[in-house]
């Protein structure tokens, strides 16, 4: 397993990062089928509240696109016109059949994934984008390693025992120590980026990276299912490797804009 987990991180790290760096509109298409195959995977666990995925996966690809070309306006736009569409889609339903549920569970997934992965295209859109998208990826996945590696070596204390059992304190705390050290290793190589906001953006992605894997983690043991699918092996799905991005990407982007005054919003593809 562990074995099978090093050779698909050894080709997919290599991938992304020049994904990144060759920007759009390589990386805008690669994040669109990270998005609809995570949000695949999400409708694969709500199957029996039978979401509606004609909706779904338009309004997804709507979102994206409409990120990709516009901006934050056009992300914002794109899921009011989507939700909008999913209302008139219930008025025109069968009462009796479970539609406010079913009208849930499709934006739920919409919101969740889409909205992340849609501030992974904004980051890359602001100045200096290259080097914040590179920031957030690489804390994020730093901080996954850290908090499993403290967690396995000195681990004692249960984090969130109910959600998942085997991540503790001490991990955690380890996770929130490699988002913030490999963002300073980023500003070793930015002169743009004060040390002060480098420190700030690594604990803010530390954290809410973490809980972000443990969103996916209530999501999954609250539908009685351990992995939300088997497309990366030794990883589990699509969602599985990307759940802690979703968050950290919000974090990392309006952090940034808060934080920086040389950054801009930004109104299209990076």
């Amino acid at each position: 397993m562990l074995r099978t987990r090093v050779l698909v991180a050894l080709f997919g790290v290599p991938l992304g990062v020049g994904l990144i760096i060759l920007g759009s509109p390589y990386y805008s298409v690669a994040l669109g089928l990270v998005a609809l195959a995570a949000l695949h995977e999400y409708y694969t666990l709500v199957r029996p509240y039978r979401p509606n995925l004609l909706v779904g996966y338009l309004l997804a690809a709507g979102a994206l696109t409409a990120t990709h070309f516009y901006g934050l306006p056009g992300l914002a736009g794109a899921l009011s016109a989507g939700i909008f569409l999913l209302f008139l889609w219930g008025v025109g339903g069968p009462i009796g059949d479970h539609l406010v549920g079913r009208m849930a569970v499709t934006a739920f997934g919409v919101v969740w994934i889409v909205t992340g992965v849609a501030h992974l295209l904004l980051v890359r859109g602001l100045e200096h984008g290259m080097s914040l998208t590179l920031l957030v990826v690489g804390a994020t996945w730093t901080s996954d390693t850290g908090a499993y590696a403290v967690g396995r070596l000195m681990g004692k204390r249960a984090m969130a025992p109910r959600i998942s059992p085997k991540k503790t304190v001490e991990g955690a705390v380890g996770g929130i120590i490699g988002a913030i050290l490999f963002a300073l290793a980023v500003k070793i190589y930015s002169p743009w980026l004060p040390v002060r906001e480098a420190l700030i953006l690594g604990l803010a992605i530390g954290v809410l990276g973490q809980w972000g894997d443990l969103f996916e983690s209530m999501v999954k043991r609250d539908l009685g299912r351990k992995d939300s699918g088997r497309i990366l092996p030794g990883h589990g799905g699509m969602l599985d490797r990307f759940d802690s991005l979703l968050f950290a990407s919000i974090a990392a982007y309006w952090g940034a804009v808060l934080l920086l005054a040389d950054v801009t919003l930004g109104g299209g593809a990076p």
